[in-house]
């Protein structure tokens, strides 16, 4: 069975949203699907993007193959260059968080400034 990840419509009559959806590559467009991956609105401004991340490299990693409108979206909610850079043994970007500092002095500046705080704390009792 050959999973594509593709878009099915839903809505109104000129009033369209569509869902990111994992499905069997011979099924129709809004039939049947596997997985409800997230939901992409163009109506909104700007566009509303909401793609989990976990279920669409889930799917990816298994080799399902998404649709060029797919790939686009998922482009631009970070997910297709997460996966790529997996695919290619690059460690995924996070978000770097402040170490220790880096020498005695900044240490010693952060212990002389929570002193008085300390001093002023006993004062007022």
């Amino acid at each position: 069975m050959a999973v594509r990840i593709r878009l099915q419509r839903h809505g109104k009559k000129r009033r369209p949203f569509y869902r990111l959806v994992a499905v069997d590559s011979r099924s129709q467009r809004d039939g049947r699907f596997i997985e409800r991956i997230g939901h992409y609105d163009p109506m909104t401004d700007p566009a509303n993007i909401v793609i989990d991340a976990e279920k669409a490299l889930k799917w990816l990693r298994t080799g399902a193959q998404p649709s060029d409108t797919a790939k686009d979206l998922m482009s631009k909610a970070g997910v297709w260059e997460q996966f790529i850079n997996e695919k290619q043994g690059q460690p995924t970007p996070t978000p770097e968080t402040e170490s220790m500092p880096a020498s005695e002095e900044d240490s010693d500046a952060a212990a002389e400034e929570s002193a008085p705080a300390e001093e002023s704390a006993e004062e007022a009792n």
